[in-house]
């Protein structure tokens, strides 16, 4: 998944198979697209999949299903920034908003960074943890359980 970074740009799903099984060997069309609003870029993303957790600045957070990659929905969202609202060509408040989003997988936290509203914390019905073991991903995380590590781990101490 790439996002271009400029407004009007939606987070652009290509699908890998097709190189990694050998049949071609450039990945050269997205097979699917997603935007919370064509006028707006976002700015980050997590994925667990089967969702797609997106810091989407005047958009907010927006969470997307990607389950069909050909046919992602929107699964939930919530509007961090309720200011003025630039337009397409108004680049003075293009950075409001959502800038970053991070999940933790032991219980499905979401956090926000809004730029002028600051932390949020998020809980998603549908989304109560996430163990990427159960989907034939590694369980990693950038906000993982730091005292017991990820499941499995050996428990490690420090000489004193």
């Amino acid at each position: 998944m790439t996002s271009a970074g400029y407004r009007a740009s939606p987070l652009r799903i290509y699908d890998l198979r097709p190189a990694l099984d050998g049949t071609v060997s450039q990945i050269r069309t997205a097979v699917g697209a997603w935007t919370a609003d064509w006028r707006n870029y976002s700015e980050n993303h997590q994925l667990r999949w089967p969702y797609v957790f997106v810091a989407s600045f005047e958009d907010g957070l927006q969470v997307f299903n990607m389950m069909n990659p050909f046919e992602p929905y929107t699964a939930g969202f919530y509007d961090t920034w309720d200011g003025q609202r630039a337009g397409v060509s108004d680049e003075r408040t293009h950075r409001t908003g959502a800038w970053d989003v991070d999940v933790r997988n032991r219980d499905g936290l979401i956090a926000v960074t809004d730029a002028i509203t600051g932390l949020w914390l998020f809980r998603m019905e549908e989304f109560k943890h996430w163990d990427g073991r159960g989907w034939g991903l590694p369980n990693v995380s950038s906000v993982q359980d730091w005292e017991r590590g990820p499941t499995g781990s050996t428990e490690w101490t420090t000489d004193e």
